[in-house]
């Protein structure tokens, strides 16, 4: 008996997760003006069991569309992505389409970022966010992102 509870207790040591995902919502939005463009805003609610020193939040992946992510907190970019154990932080990335006449814009940087961080592996969810833990690369699955009411900027 004294050897399960170890066991368990040796198991659950490592199965600590790194972090907790408290909410993952989507927002479409419309600038209000043809030209400025429409998109749809990701938001990831995440509270950390371990530092920044330890973790640190860089890709994320909706459909086969790569992004460079970011840390905010209470509304406000995170200088140097640094946070603590227990705080809220916020992972916000922004899928905008500008609209030209005739025809959509789509940047060269966007196209070639998208050759480099190619999706590492099929995935079940709508999203796929990386990163590292001590140093090595880990993934954790988005399985879906709640939707808000959309935003029209008229």
């Amino acid at each position: 008996m004294k050897t399960l509870s170890i066991a368990t207790i040796f198991a659950c040591f490592f199965c600590i997760n790194k972090f907790e995902i408290v909410e993952a919502t989507s927002q479409k939005w419309h600038a209000g003006v043809e030209a400025a463009g429409y998109g749809t805003k990701y938001e990831l609610t995440i509270v950390p069991n371990v530092g920044s020193d330890k973790l640190i939040f860089d890709r994320l992946w909706i459909g086969n569309k790569y992004f460079k992510v970011y840390s905010f907190q209470k509304g406000k970019k995170m200088r140097n992505n640094l946070f603590s154990k227990g705080d809220t932080i916020t992972i916000m990335v922004n899928d905008r389409v500008q609209k030209r006449k005739p025809m959509p814009i789509v940047r060269k940087d966007d196209i070639n970022i998208n050759k480099k961080y190619k999706v590492p592996y099929k995935y079940e969810g709508e999203a796929l966010l990386s990163y590292t833990y001590k140093g090595k690369r880990k993934y954790k699955e988005i399985k879906k992102f709640t939707e808000k009411k959309e935003l029209n900027y008229q």
